[in-house]
């Protein structure tokens, strides 16, 4: 069988000028540069997390001071994942917490405490 030959003539991107980019290759590398480097000795996994619409102007506002001050920003990953990491070393027994008021207790004297030092 021979190849129809198109009526608009040859392909201008099929004469070896271009070639055609690998898509996994290509999104694997995406995936590289919009992972974290903060936890760099531990698996990560994707997580879907929502934010108080407060929070999350916070963030972005925080993001973007950041990248007018120092030329770069910190992505909103790293910064959740400082904060957790934060939380994790805190002095609180984390199982103790039974209730989102607890929570909101614990958090407010880590808070207060924080303050003090300053």
């Amino acid at each position: 069988m021979s190849k129809k030959k198109s009526s608009l003539g040859s392909n201008p991107l099929a004469q070896g000028i271009f070639s055609k980019t690998d898509d996994s290759t290509n999104q694997e590398s995406r995936i590289k540069n919009q992972e974290s480097s903060f936890l760099n000795d531990s698996e990560k996994e994707k997580v879907n997390l929502r934010l108080p619409i407060e929070l999350n102007d916070w963030l972005d506002e925080l993001l973007k001071q950041g990248k007018r001050k120092h030329g770069q920003k910190i992505a909103k990953e790293i910064w959740v994942q400082a904060a957790l990491e934060l939380l994790r070393a805190a002095p609180v027994d984390w199982l103790d917490i039974d209730s989102e008021e607890t929570l909101r207790s614990t958090l407010s004297q880590l808070e207060s405490s924080f303050k003090l030092r300053e």
